[in-house]
C-alpha cells in the first residue's frame, strides 16, 4: 500500500536551500538550510522532538557516490529501467536519468520524499517517477538496474533488504550499492568497484570526508548464503 499523497512542496521549499554537494556539482538540490526547525530532530539535546527526522532533506554520501558512478558510466544505465530504492532526496534517480536511463522509478516510505525528489527532479530537467511503499520483499516489476545508497542503517534493510536484493540479482536484475561503512553494512555479497571522498551535505554526521564503497550485489548462491 502506498503512503498517503499530498503536496508537500511549500513546506519543503520553506526548509530548504536550492544547492550542489562537492562531489556530484552537476545536480541542484533542496536540501535542509541552517536555520529550518528541522534541524532539532537531528539534535541530540532533543531526543523527544515530536518532529519527524527529514532523511530527504540531505545528499547522503553513499547517495552522492552512486550518482558520481553513474554520471561517469553512462552505459551502466543507458536504455535501462531503474529503480532507486531508499531515494530520499533522489540524487541517485536525477544522475540515472541524466545519465540516458530509459525510466527511472525513485522509492521512499516518507511521503514528503516524493515531493522533493520530484521537485529536484524537476529543477534539474529530468522525469523520475515516485513510488511511496515498502519495496522489499516485492517482485521484480521490471527494473534492469536497482540502486541502493546508503540504506544499511537498520538490521532489517541489511538482512531482508540485502537478501531482496541479492533474490532479485539471481533472477537477472543488477543491483549496486554504495555505503560509508555504518554499523549495518554487510560484509559479504558485496563486489566493490570504487571509492570515493564525501561528505554528506548537510553534514550532520560526521565533521569532514568519508570513504564510500561503490559496489555491485551479488546473487544469493545458496540459502546458507543469506544473511542471517
Amino acid at each position: 500500500m502506498g503512503c498517503e499523497e499530498s503536496d508537500f512542496d511549500p513546506f519543503i521549499i520553506e526548509n530548504t536551500e536550492l544547492t550542489t554537494t562537492p562531489l556530484v556539482p552537476e545536480i541542484q538540490l533542496y536540501l535542509l538550510k541552517p536555520d529550518s526547525d528541522l534541524w532539532r530532530a537531528f539534535d541530540p539535546e532533543f531526543p523527544a522532538s515530536d518532529i519527524q527526522r527529514s532523511y530527504w532533506a540531505f545528499a547522503w554520501s553513499g547517495g552522492q557516490s552512486l550518482a558520481r558512478y553513474l554520471l561517469d558510466n553512462p552505459d551502466l544505465v543507458k536504455g535501462k529501467r531503474i529503480l532507486d530504492f531508499g531515494s530520499g532526496c533522489g540524487i541517485s534517480a536525477i544522475a540515472a536519468a541524466k545519465a540516458g536511463a530509459a525510466s527511472v522509478l525513485a522509492s521512499d516510505i516518507d511521503p514528503v520524499a516524493m515531493s522533493a525528489i520530484t521537485l529536484n527532479g524537476r529543477i534539474n530537467g529530468v522525469d523520475v517517477i515516485t513510488v511511496c511503499e515498502d519495496l522489499i520483499f516485492s517482485e521484480n516489476r521490471g527494473w534492469d538496474l536497482i540502486l541502493a545508497g546508503d540504506i544499511w542503517y537498520t538490521t532489517r534493510l541489511s538482512r531482508h533488504g540485502f537478501n531482496w536484493l541479492r533474490k532479485l540479482v539471481g533472477q537477472g536484475c543488477e543491483a549496486l550499492a554504495a555505503d560509508p561503512g555504518r554499523r549495518f553494512s554487510p560484509s559479504r555479497g558485496l563486489k566493490p568497484l570504487t571509492t570515493y571522498s564525501a561528505r554528506s551535505v548537510p553534514d550532520v554526521e560526521h565533521p569532514g570526508f568519508q570513504e564510500v564503497v561503490v559496489s555491485r550485489v551479488l546473487p544469493l548462491e545458496a540459502s546458507a548464503d543469506a544473511v542471517s
